[in-house]
């Protein structure tokens, strides 16, 4: 098989926390592994060709600027049309892994944030 011996994937996100210890283990397991670039939306479609499978991990995050919950949220979705609009368009990709985002309570704006979250980013916002 081209690539890896269990064939080759696209990892979204691939630089980021998640995503570096997903490809790390991806080939370790026999994957061959590509990945996006986040500066180049169109990136995907190329980074896609050749895949049996598609991890989606990748999401906008604005830990400086604190911009509006739509604004990412809009980013976020419209990041995730366009992946599995180049999933449906490729001619090799057979399955999706969608991840959940750090955005999903980020934006949360419940005082009583949950004890067990355990990110950082909650944490520094907490005490600061």
């Amino acid at each position: 098989m081209e690539g890896g011996m269990k064939g080759k994937v696209c990892v979204t996100g691939g630089s980021g926390f998640i995503g570096s210890w997903l490809v790390k283990r991806l080939l370790e397991d026999g994957y061959s592994v590509t990945t996006t670039v986040r500066s180049d939306p169109d990136s995907s479609g190329d980074a896609m060709e050749g895949c049996i499978g598609v991890f989606h991990v990748a999401t906008p995050v604005d830990f400086v600027d604190k911009e509006d919950a739509e604004v990412v949220i809009r980013r976020a979705v419209d990041g995730t049309l366009g992946i599995l609009k180049a999933c449906l368009n490729s001619r090799t990709v057979r399955r999706v892994v969608y991840t959940s985002t750090a955005s999903a309570i980020l934006f949360c704006n419940n005082s009583n944030k949950m004890e067990c979250c355990g990110m950082k980013v909650i944490g520094v916002r907490l005490i600061t």
